[in-house]
């Protein structure tokens, strides 16, 4: 590959040595000079950005990029999330026909607040009776089903409950309403789904991933690659990264959720086979993920104190203590990273205790999403100073549902964003979904950080944070999470030549700008895996 200078640009670095450059040189894939336009060493090629904005390539620190595997597979159906009970029959069937009337025999859809309304199956089956049909919720933390589902997985009024946390609705007879809360619960509804060929992933991945270089994200870390014995994604990936077609950098995790019939020992045992075999210089597998608690739209996100509108319910622990701190320290002692769900106060402290008993570890270690926090844990963070505060900008938005749910204190205490940038705790960005249109625009997210207060943002302007510092937390902070900041997160000298031009100055252009930049360009190892040729 020839050397190729680039100058004339505005280029914000993520580099505290040099914030702001004119010029940088990419040669063999890596740069090898950023600095001023007048010290361009000599360049077989020579690029004129014309006072373009330039920044490093974007990190979501933590998504769900696999599970476009299954969107797309799959055909799922976009549901509104206002949508109401009555009408959501209707809607899928409509939306499930294809262009010659046709239905398929199992409809996926997704995207409904399943907090907004009593539904249930019947919502489905007066319109919908002779095909399974399952949609997930918004938050991915619950789906119904229509009664023909229940009917093929067997499930009825005999069926267990996996756990207190996750479980099937029932009405006052104690049959299953269609309504399935929580992982453990919704993992039993997955023989639903129809699993593509090893091909049709292969080729589904390079169709994802180049969604993603179109967002500007040339790093991600996928949170919940895998959770059992089957890799065929993670193969997949891989293979593509052999075949010189994986254009990205993907950190994989494996999810574990304290299955009793999952020994600790198993899953690491699974990682580590991962680790050996399928890691590659774009597949990094070096994480354990566990999930702490739910969700507040599901009132499943563990509480201190309890809910506001139901004060028997304090949400639910979805792992036990000790187990979590076993596996913990197992994953750790043989070098891997440690990324908990937290979402709730109580969950949170829960994943500080369990952090800060493991002392230092070669791996990392990260809180993921951070909604709600007692006073004390935030000093607590502060002063383990080694832990990674991980969550998605977006959701920091006013919502009367949640006010109900929390209370007007507990309310006006969510996402601490900017206390935690002002006592040194490392904040990293992501949209904990697979391109979803919103979560996935990372100048909408750094829009939300900035303007806490503002209409329809959630109070108080002190957790707001600047554009360069929700820049850092969408590259060199999301490198530091993964440990990838030796080679991406910022345009430094000898790092991996991943980099965006952008259509407007990131850092000068008014808000309303912002949040509906456009990516131009997107650069991975030097190659151009993305061009808008519309702007």
């Amino acid at each position: 590959m020839s050397k190729t200078a680039y100058y004339n640009g505005v280029i914000y670095t993520a580099d505290h040595e040099l914030p702001i450059a004119e010029a940088f040189v990419v040669e063999e894939g890596r740069f090898t000079y950023v600095g001023k336009k007048g010290g361009l060493p000599s360049s077989e090629n020579r690029i004129d950005l014309e006072g373009k904005c330039v920044i490093p390539g974007l990190i979501d620190s933590h998504c769900h990029l696999f599970a476009g595997i299954t969107k797309i597979a799959q055909d799922v159906i976009f549901i509104d999330a206002q949508i109401k009970p009555h009408e959501l029959g209707s809607m899928i069937l409509e939306q499930a026909k294809d262009s010659d009337g046709k239905v398929k025999n199992t409809i996926i859809a997704m995207g409904i607040d399943l907090s907004k309304g009593d539904f249930s199956a019947k919502d489905i089956d007066s319109v919908i009776s002779d095909r399974a049909v399952m949609v997930f919720s918004f938050d991915g933390h619950a789906l119904l089903l229509n009664t023909y589902a229940m009917k093929k997985l067997g499930i009825n009024n005999d069926t267990l409950d996996p756990g207190s946390g996750s479980y099937f609705v029932r009405d006052q007879d104690g049959n299953p309403t269609g309504l399935v809360i929580e992982i453990a619960a919704m993992m039993i509804c997955k023989e639903l789904i129809e699993k593509p060929s090893r091909k049709e992933i292969y080729n589904f991945l390079q169709e994802i991933i180049k969604s993603y270089s179109a967002y500007g994200y040339t790093t991600v870390f996928e949170a919940m690659s895998l959770d059992g014995e089957d890799n065929t994604i993670l193969e997949a990936a891989h293979q593509l990264d052999k075949d010189h077609c994986l254009k990205m950098r993907i950190s994989t995790s494996f999810g574990y959720k304290g299955e009793k019939h999952l020994p600790i020992k198993n899953v690491i045992r699974m990682m580590e086979y991962n680790k050996e075999n399928y890691s590659s210089e774009n597949v990094i597998n070096n994480t354990l993920k566990m999930i702490l608690d739910g969700t507040i739209e599901e009132k499943t996100a563990l509480l201190f104190e309890p809910y506001s509108d139901d004060k028997d319910l304090y949400g639910y622990v979805m792992i036990d203590r000790r187990e979590l701190m076993k596996a913990a320290r197992c994953a750790s002692e043989k070098g891997f990273s440690i990324h908990l769900h937290a979402i709730g106060d109580k969950a949170v402290n829960i994943a500080i205790d369990t952090l800060s008993q493991l002392g230092h570890i070669s791996g990392t270690k990260c809180i993921a999403h951070n909604q709600l926090y007692k006073d004390e844990d935030i000093g607590r963070i502060k002063e383990e100073g080694d832990i990674f505060f991980q969550t998605t900008p977006h959701w920091v938005k006013e919502d009367e549902f949640t006010l109900r749910c929390l209370g007007r204190e507990r309310y006006g205490k969510q996402f601490p964003i900017g206390t935690m940038q002002r006592n040194g705790v490392t904040i990293s960005f992501g949209s904990d979904s697979c391109l979803e249109e919103e979560t996935a625009n990372a100048f909408l997210g750094m829009y939300y950080a900035c303007m806490r207060e503002e209409k329809g943002i959630l109070a108080p302007k002190e957790e707001s944070i600047n554009r360069l510092e929700s820049l850092y937390a969408y590259t060199i902070n999301g490198a530091k999470q993964l440990q990838l900041e030796r080679e991406t997160g910022s345009i430094s000298c000898d790092k991996s030549a991943d980099f965006v031009i952008l259509d407007e100055d990131f850092l000068n252009c008014s808000m309303k700008k912002l949040k509906n930049i456009q990516i131009q360009r997107t650069y991975f190892r030097g190659e151009m895996v993305y061009e808008n040729k519309i702007i």
